[in-house]
Order: structure tokens, then sequence, then C-alpha cells
């Protein structure tokens, strides 16, 4: 197992102590968000939110009960809901998209696809072995691939089958079943056609490996990192990905070859964010580091007050990430809390221009994650989703 800090300060407390500190705070204290809201709507346990290009804003709920809506659309400038795709009792995985369709699937056994125009099912397929495994067993979402969707099912404990289900985006037909050597380390990504190989998907595995598999089922490279990464981040012909060896690697995406290794001082929770050349990554070091693509080369670092968790998120010239909260973390250690959890605003490059303390008792609960959806930005909390007001990226 990974030893997540050298500081003293990164030691997570006690689930019951950090209780006794939110009750004790919640005498003469402001119980909203730290920043300005543009508005705020009740969700419970909401799952990362979604914008297509071309639809609504979709939100998923991990909520085990089937009143919670497995799929909402709501108004992006208002938070108001349009639709509702409700199904049976049980945990679900947060949502993959395409051009047409909305994908989840639950721990009450089903794979499904929404039509989010129409807010409709467009299918229901039936999942073997998911409903007695571990919740975290729907923690990642489903990865899209070409003309197949990919549902990476993998739990925290030894209580299911850890595979890869491909399944048709049209009909849900299955095409492909891989099955994985161990539990998923983290988020898996499509990889596109090219240099030679299938549309696929690429997996971090628990046993140290990264893989890549192709959407006939067959495993088109292994490599071997020496230690559990991260989810990991396609761009291009390049796979980035955070390693508990301390480094962040990009590999060639077809075939698997180190290309460059950048030094950090820690493992990495979240997925790395490729853009504009660059690589931005949080590590469990207190920093948020900035990599040139191509060379490898370090570009910048910033420390923060916490381990990144989530993040960092892009949006126009501003990045959005968040240290701290509560983390479902691969392996033996379980879900662990962070603190401080707070929000953090940089320029692209690397100035600071705001920074949100999540401190005590807030309305809506633990703030989980915040994602760039469109041209928005959004909190996830445990009974609510957030739209930030836009003053909050345009301070200097």
């Amino acid at each position: 197992m990974p030893s997540y800090s050298r500081r003293d300060a990164l030691k997570a407390l006690p689930a019951l102590a950090a209780g006794l500190a939110g009750c004790a705070s919640l005498t003469g204290r402001d119980d909203s968000l730290p920043m300005p809201t543009a508005w705020t709507a009740g969700v419970r346990t909401p799952t990362r939110a979604l914008r297509p290009p071309s639809g609504p804003l979709l939100v998923g709920t991990g909520s085990p009960f089937h009143a919670d809506p497995m799929v909402s659309a709501l108004d992006p400038e208002t938070g108001e809901e349009r639709w509702a795709v409700t199904g049976r009792k049980g945990y679900r995985s947060p949502l993959g998209v395409d051009d047409q369709y909305a994908y989840l699937f639950s721990k009450a056994g089903r794979a499904t696809a929404v039509d989010y125009e129409a807010g409709e099912r467009a299918w229901n397929i039936g999942l073997t072995g998911v409903g007695s495994a571990d919740p975290g067993v729907v923690q990642y979402p489903p990865v899209v691939a070409d003309d197949t969707v990919v549902f990476p099912i993998s739990g925290t404990e030894n209580d299911v089958v850890d595979r890869l289900l491909g399944l048709s985006r049209e009909d849900g037909e299955r095409r492909f079943r891989a099955e994985l050597p161990a539990s998923l380390a983290g988020a898996p990504a499509s990889a596109p056609a090219g240099g030679g190989s299938q549309a696929g998907v690429i997996a971090p595995i628990l046993d140290g490996t990264v893989r890549r598999f192709a959407t006939d089922e067959s495993e088109s490279w292994r490599a071997d990192v020496g230690a559990s990464p991260s989810s990991v981040a396609v761009a291009g012909d390049t796979v980035f990905v955070g390693s508990a060896t301390e480094e962040l690697l990009a590999l060639d995406a077809a075939t698997g070859e180190l290309r460059w290794r950048g030094s950090l001082r820690n493992t990495v929770f979240a997925r790395p964010l490729v853009s504009d050349g660059r690589v931005y990554v949080g590590g469990a070091d207190y920093f948020l580091y900035a990599f040139d693509a191509e060379t490898g080369t370090r570009l910048w670092r910033r420390e923060l007050a916490g381990p990144v968790t989530c993040g960092p998120t892009r949006v126009g010239d501003r990045l959005v990430t968040v240290v701290g909260s509560d983390l479902l973390v691969r392996g033996h250690s379980g879900t662990v809390p962070f603190e401080p959890t707070a929000l953090y605003v940089h320029a692209t490059d690397g100035t600071l221009l705001g920074e949100y303390r999540f401190e005590g008792y807030l309305d809506g609960g633990t703030v989980n994650w915040v994602v760039a959806a469109g041209d928005g930005v959004y909190v996830g909390q445990e009974w609510q989703l957030a739209r930030l007001d836009a003053g909050v990226l345009d301070a200097e």
C-alpha cells in the first residue's frame, strides 16, 4: 500500500473525530458554500455532471434508492429539472455519454442507455454477479469506444469477477467480455484507433499494470508501471497516468512503451488533465503540477492545502481543483477522509486566483467533486448539486 504523504498533516482523521468536528461547528457558522453560486438543486449523492454539445445538463445519482433518478436532465441556467428516468433499487455508476445516449450500470444488475433528448430508456440489459458485490463495483463510469460502450465492472472486495463488458451502443447487444487479473486501480479511458491498433479501452489495474483492450476483447498491450496506477487520460497518441511510484508517466497509446516520466513527491488520486500541449496533475503531496505533454518537462508546481482528490478541470483559461474530502482509495485503504477540503482556482500559468475553504457544516453536505460542463462549473455534494457563479472564475 502506498504512502500517501510524507507530511504528518495528511494522516487520515478517524471518522468519529471528523464527525464530531462537524457537529461542533453547527452553532454560529454560515452553512452555505464559501463562494457565490448561480443556483443549487437537491440531488442525493449526485454523480459528476456532464453536458453533451447537443444536450442538456445530465446528472446521475449514486443513491441506492429507486425513487432517486438514475439520470436527470437539468436546465443549465436555472437548475430546473426537465426530465428524470428512475430504475430499480441499487447503487449506480457515474454517467458515460456519446452523441445520443447516457450510459450507466447499477447494483440492481442492469446496464442502461437513456436517450437524453427524449428522456427515455433506449435499452436496459441484465448483468450477472453485480447485485451481491460491494458498492465500489459501480465506482467508475462506462466508456465509449467506437460503436461499443464498455462497462468497467470491478469491486473493491473479492466478491465480483473484475471485467470489462462491451455492449453495442445501438441496442445493448453483447460485443465482448475481458476478464481482469485484479481490480481496477482507477477509471479506464477510451482509446481511438490508430498506429495499427483498433479502438478500445486503456485500463489501470491494481497489479501495477496498464493494459489496452480492443473492442474484439483482445489485449493489445500491457505496461508494467511498478505500482498501482491512477485513472488514465488519453490525448492523441499518448496515455498519461499517475503512479504510486511518485511519477507521472506518458506511454505510447499504440504500443504501451514509456515516452517519459515526470517526478512527483507522492502518488496520484485523480485523472490527469491534458490541454493545449500541457498535462496538469495533482498529487497526494499537496502540489498541483504542469508538465509539457511532449517532453515531460515540468513547467511549474504550486503548493495546496491538501491532497488533490478531484481535478483539475479546465474552464477557459482557468484550472479548478478540489483538495481534501472523503475518497475511496482502491487497495486496502477504503474510504479515507482528508482535511481540509478546499477549492482552488488557478490560471493556466499557475497563478493562484482564488482559494475557498469548505469548513464546518455545509448545506448539501460534504463536497465530493467539481467539474466543468459546457460553460458552467458544478460542485457535487452529498445532497446537493450547485452551479458556481461565473464571478468565481473572474478573479485576477
